[in-house]
């Protein structure tokens, strides 16, 4: 036998092993794969198989373990809405945790009964079939149907029923006295805060001990300075003989500084104003006898302030 021919045989038995190894190597590797299942890790059922009654909402959950590459679609899992036997799966939860080698999937499945037989029924969750993709063959995961005992609420039909209807029960009666009194309180409360408040702010002379004088002062003070125009001198002395006519009123005549001290003895409710009463006298003492020209408008704005508070002291504010 020649060289060439003892080479070209030596070829032809590399291929042959390559081949053979291959082909070896691609059987074990799906052998591999086939040895890797989906399996059921936990089902957990309603705990109680009896009592159910017409809409009531039963639920189960399945924790799943999907190896790779296997894995469950979406479409495959069981459709809300759908109906078996007065039974309707009204609730559909998955939630999926992506480990190494493998998929966890967590679902919730959520029942509810609609039917209305005369007698106790035996009902059951369907089984449920899921199939994964992925793989070299179609995988299935199933899960059992779960039976139960159906109790209907009245034994019978619609004639039973309607024969053992019982008259509703008249509810009892709520003792409200205590609230009465607790209402007729507030609004006591609520209406004596408003007087307060009117009392306190109101210009005007609505009630009783509101029309003092120099609640009166005030109310013309404030017309002088709400009146168009620049003020002027002759203004700014009428504002004046307002507030000092305030004081006479209280003081029961002519009061001059000098009789600040007597004053504020008998009205002691002023006795908190001392000082700025001794500041107005002075003011219209410069304003009387000043030759040169004032600010009428800031004085008279300073009047309207002076007199609010003596009206608060008036008023026993």
């Amino acid at each position: 036998m020649g060289i060439d021919t003892m080479i070209k045989s030596t070829s032809k038995l590399g291929a042959m092993v390559l081949l053979a190894s291959l082909f070896s190597f691609n059987l074990v590797l799906h052998a591999a794969e086939e040895t890797k299942t989906a399996k059921i890790v936990s089902l957990t059922n309603p705990a109680q198989t009896y009592g159910v009654q017409v809409g009531d909402k039963l639920s189960r959950k399945l924790v799943l373990e999907i190896p790779a590459p296997l894995k469950i679609s979406e479409g495959a899992f069981p459709k809300k809405g759908s109906k078996n036997n007065g039974v309707e799966l009204v609730e559909v939860e998955v939630q999926t945790a992506q480990q190494k080698d493998l998929t966890r999937y967590t679902v919730s499945l959520g029942y509810q009964t609609f039917t209305s037989p005369n007698k106790p029924t035996v009902m059951q969750l369907p089984a449920e079939k899921l199939v994964l993709s992925g793989g070299t063959k179609v995988q299935m995961l199933e899960v059992p149907a779960w039976n139960f005992w159906f109790s209907p609420i009245v034994t019978g039909g619609i004639e039973t029923a309607q024969n053992n209807i019982q008259p509703e029960a008249a509810p009892p009666l709520v003792e409200v006295s205590a609230h009465k009194s607790r209402l007729a309180l507030f609004v006591g409360m609520l209406a004596a805060s408003l007087l307060a408040l009117l009392y306190l702010n109101a210009d005007g002379n609505w009630l009783p001990f509101m029309g003092g004088a120099f609640a009166k002062a005030h109310r013309q003070l404030k017309s002088l300075a709400k009146s168009s125009g620049a003020k002027t001198a002759v203004e700014e002395k009428q504002a004046l003989v307002y507030i000092h006519q305030a004081f006479n009123h209280h003081f029961g005549a002519n009061m001059f500084a000098r009789d600040i001290e007597p004053f504020v003895t008998k009205r002691t409710t002023f006795k908190k104003m001392k000082a700025e009463i001794a500041q107005f006298f002075d003011a219209s003492n410069q304003s009387l006898y000043a030759v040169e020209p004032r600010d009428s408008q800031k004085v008279i704005a300073d009047l309207v302030q002076l007199s609010k508070q003596l009206r608060d002291c008036e008023r026993g504010v």
